[in-house]
């Protein structure tokens, strides 16, 4: 059963939701959706709704939608682990559709299509409309932007052949994946010299690689929070980090990171530090400078841990 489609075509005013600062697969699958609905059922009524604004330059601005509105709608959230993520008031809806990738801990909605060995939301919901046809350009394009985003251009773990079969489809439909990867993925000479400025700030240790930026750092260079956030990406392909992170201090003065990984599970972790996400891939939300140190340790240990098994 298509819950999905069954969904759109049931209720005649939807809102569609994702989670707070929102990534590319979060952006990708909601406009997605809503895209999907504008073209093929012009008679219904779609919210798209989020207050934080949209950073990456190729998915629509962030709509107001009141309260009213919302709750004369039925809501559909996509990528958003948690209910405590989400981006706006849900809870007004009729009815709640969730769509998600992350592992489901905490269950919510009147019903779900969660599926964590999945790349991402834009690939459930994109197999999802495609089953039943009539996907515009412009729809497959947000769509495979979430899936090339979150897979970062389809190098994670959790790309699987299905995955490749679904952004072969949205091709067919007129994505065009080299003009999304550049968009996405090259940079400015700005971010470039910025990026060799915080390489010097790397600190290795047992197979963990951080950086740790301050407010201090990040008034210097001008930028905020969110953008600190993803110079995580200074770390990666490099063989012997293992795992690596960010942590950015925030204007309050507490934390947040992000964590990737090669091999070492690090979700279970994050878990204990007021975050959470994939086994390879997490976020860490509002810790002190104490618990961003007892995370490194726990980190290592991990590290450790695993060499350990592999070597048995």
């Amino acid at each position: 059963m298509n819950k999905l489609i069954d969904y759109i075509e049931k209720y005649d005013t939807l809102s569609i939701f994702r989670h707070h600062f929102p990534d590319g697969d979060a952006l990708g699958s909601q406009w997605g959706v809503a895209q999907y609905i504008k073209d093929n059922y012009p008679e219904k009524t779609v919210y798209v709704v989020g207050k934080d604004s949209e950073v990456l330059g190729f998915h629509p601005a962030s709509q107001y939608v009141t309260d009213s509105q919302i709750a004369s709608s039925h809501a559909i959230v996509l990528d958003s682990a948690t209910e405590a993520r989400i981006d706006g008031n849900h809870t007004l809806a009729k009815t709640v559709l969730n769509i998600d990738h992350h592992p489901n801990n905490e269950p919510y909605g009147d019903d779900f299509v969660v599926d964590p060995s999945r790349s991402s939301a834009s690939e459930i919901v994109a197999e999802l409309l495609l089953e039943k046809g009539m996907v515009s350009k412009q729809a497959a394009s947000y769509m495979l932007s979430g899936i090339l985003t979150d897979t970062i251009r389809f190098m994670v773990e959790n790309t699987k052949p299905e995955t490749l079969e679904i952004a072969a489809k949205l091709m067919r439909c007129g994505a065009n994946i080299t003009q999304l990867s550049m968009h996405f993925f090259n940079r400015s000479q700005a971010s470039f010299g910025l990026r060799s400025k915080l390489a010097q700030y790397v600190e290795y240790d047992a197979g963990l690689a951080t950086i740790t930026i301050t407010k201090a750092m990040r008034d210097a260079m001008n930028i905020n929070e969110r953008q600190a956030k993803t110079y995580y990406s200074i770390m990666s392909n490099v063989t012997e980090f293992e795992v690596y992170g960010v942590f950015v201090e925030t204007d309050e003065g507490n934390f947040i990171g992000s964590l990737r990984s090669q091999n070492v599970t690090v979700n279970e972790i994050a878990n204990r530090f007021n975050g959470g996400g994939h086994r390879l891939a997490s976020g860490i939300n509002d810790i002190t400078f104490e618990q961003v140190q007892s995370l490194k340790e726990a980190l290592k240990t991990a590290i450790k841990n695993y060499k350990e098994q592999i070597n048995v």
